[in-house]
């Protein structure tokens, strides 16, 4: 079969020279428009706007907006960014998905398909109806990997209908949808083994990659919004200013010790999990990831680096996802500060150029 030919290939592109890539996260939806000229995938716009106010919450507050509100914030924010194209991908947020590895006992030319599916109703959340179900075999992490390695994904049928009636009312019908964690992995490094973790305002993911291929995935449920809270109580500060605190803090401001504890408090469990995940991961391929990539809202924090280089034992980088994207010079420091919270809605817009 195709590589997740129903959820990842849902349409076929209409027009492969200009694309818009759509993130539609839990605070903020966040677009990406690029083009091609002259055979160079060239960004022609971006946006951003925060879905806090559709509800009457405050700028980074974690909402769920039912479906005028969010049919409203996603044409102000396509108008507002003076987007032209009508071509979309759509990146669908993990909370509305299930994904998982696992490993097969088959022989080499056993048919998978029917193994699937019983497997994916033992470890599936949900009746195999109320789901769409794809997947995909992957690449052995070692010569000696026993059985057929699988990677599984569903996602749910109500979330695949929300979103065609979104693109039909923003008139991007028949757009092509995907899961948030392939459309990030675009943007990683396509090294033979690499990772990253995106610190989302609800969540935190980390992908790790297998000659390009998402391999692993693994999920807390622990994001930016907790550290605000956390400076709120701190610092006994609304909402609104402390969200400001966390996204403007630097090394040398008087609020940095404070954010530095939120950050530890907040993160420090998932932490652990994440480090026992990449132990193992790094054990079973035989390798040694040689750096940790680092995106999403909640990353920008000055002092991250050396929180996870001390709990994961890994050098970090925050990603340049745009780094392989042509735009006018003058842009380049302010891509490079805002282009890791950018990840999934461009990595979404470069489906359509690989």
């Amino acid at each position: 079969m195709g590589f997740f030919s129903t959820i990842l290939e849902s349409a076929t592109p209409k027009d492969t020279s200009s694309v818009l890539g759509v993130d539609i996260g839990t605070s903020a939806i966040k677009v990406v428009e690029l083009q091609e000229r002259n055979g160079v995938v060239t960004l022609v716009t971006y946006g951003e706007i925060q879905l806090g106010p559709y509800a009457g919450k405050p700028l980074g507050a974690i909402v769920h907006l039912n479906p005028k509100q969010e049919q409203e914030a996603l044409v102000d924010v396509i108008r507002e960014s003076a987007v032209k194209s009508r071509n979309g991908v759509f990146a669908m947020p993990l909370s509305v998905s299930f994904i998982s590895t696992t490993v097969l006992n088959a022989e080499p030319d056993a048919d998978l398909a029917a193994m699937v599916r019983v497997e994916a109703r033992k470890i599936i959340p949900a009746s195999l109806s109320e789901v769409t179900l794809d997947w995909a075999e992957l690449e052995a992490l070692s010569d000696n990997q026993a059985g057929r390695p699988v990677l599984i994904a569903a996602i749910q049928n109500s979330a695949v209908e929300r979103f065609n009636i979104l693109m039909q009312f923003t008139g991007f019908d028949g757009s092509s949808t995907e899961i948030e964690c392939f459309s990030a992995n675009r943007t990683i490094s396509k090294k033979e083994h690499s990772a990253m973790i995106d610190f989302g305002a609800t969540s935190t993911k980390m992908y790790m990659t297998h000659n390009g291929i998402l391999s692993r995935m693994h999920r807390v449920n622990v994001g930016g919004e907790q550290v605000t809270q956390a400076i709120v109580e701190a610092l006994d500060v609304d909402f609104a200013a402390a969200e400001m605190i966390k996204q403007q803090t630097t090394q040398q401001d008087k609020h940095y010790a404070v954010v530095q504890q939120a950050y530890a408090t907040v993160y420090g469990r998932s932490l652990r999990e994440f480090r026992q995940v990449l132990d193992h991961y790094q054990s079973k391929a035989d390798t040694k990831f040689p750096y940790l990539s680092i995106s999403g809202g909640a990353s920008l924090f000055p002092g991250l680096g050396n929180l996870l280089l001390d709990k994961l034992d890994i050098e970090v980088e925050l990603i340049d996802p745009f780094k392989n994207v042509a735009y006018p010079a003058f842009m380049e420091d302010i891509m490079k500060q805002i282009g890791s919270t950018f990840v999934p809605a461009l990595g979404a817009a470069l489906r359509n150029f690989e």
